[in-house]
């Protein structure tokens, strides 16, 4: 029994003691802080993920409408000549840009201005693309009764334009940049050639 109220006794004291205090503070306050950076650590390793998943939609968003908007451009153009008799050989659909407006990350992030062209982009494109399909099945359609589709794709091409106008500056502001390979222009101007001199 006495050992016993001894050794309560001596626990006491240490417990009471200046340098239990110390060695108390100095751990918890270090398990804290490890805590505390822990967290840190993982919300700026989820912040950058974020911000990497946003500027890689972007850039998808980006390569999509830059090959469509030359093509309807050239569409346009012989719509507006009485050059085609077919209609716009190209879906647009706009995937990679409807994944983009899907994306909470982007909504998150995303300037209204982006978000409001790219929505007003895809409403534009779906029905231009239905009427242009319906339009197709129609027999004997001819290049001056697809010239009612004239102001319809020179709007597309120039939301299009407008679209990757601000998806640039958004991709400015990441410091991120679409990279051309060296075969990009040669490719570019050989996929021009064959569509214009497909047969109408």
């Amino acid at each position: 029994m006495n050992q016993l109220v001894t050794f309560l006794d001596d626990a006491v004291s240490f417990i009471a003691s200046r340098d239990f205090v110390v060695n108390f503070v100095a751990n918890l306050a270090g398990a804290l802080f490890g805590v505390l950076l822990a967290f840190w650590i993982e919300r700026k390793r989820a912040r950058s993920a974020a911000t990497d998943l946003y500027g890689h939609m972007l850039l998808s968003s980006r390569s999509e409408l830059a090959y469509l908007n030359p093509m309807c451009e050239t569409f346009t153009k012989a719509l507006r000549t009485g050059q085609t008799r077919t209609a716009f050989g190209h879906s647009l659909n706009l995937p990679a840009t409807r994944a983009v407006l899907g994306s909470p990350t982007v909504h998150e992030r995303a300037p209204y201005s982006l978000i409001m062209a790219l929505t007003t982009l895809t409403s534009v494109a779906h029905v231009t693309e239905n009427a242009l399909r319906a339009f197709e099945e129609i027999p004997g359609a001819n290049a001056d009764q697809f010239r009612r589709f004239e102001s319809p794709m020179d709007k597309l091409h120039q939301m299009m334009t407008l679209a990757l106008e601000r998806i640039g500056v958004e991709l400015n502001i990441l410091g991120l940049e679409v990279v051309q390979d060296a075969e990009t222009q040669n490719v570019s101007r050989r996929l021009h050639e064959i569509l214009r001199n497909s047969p109408q």
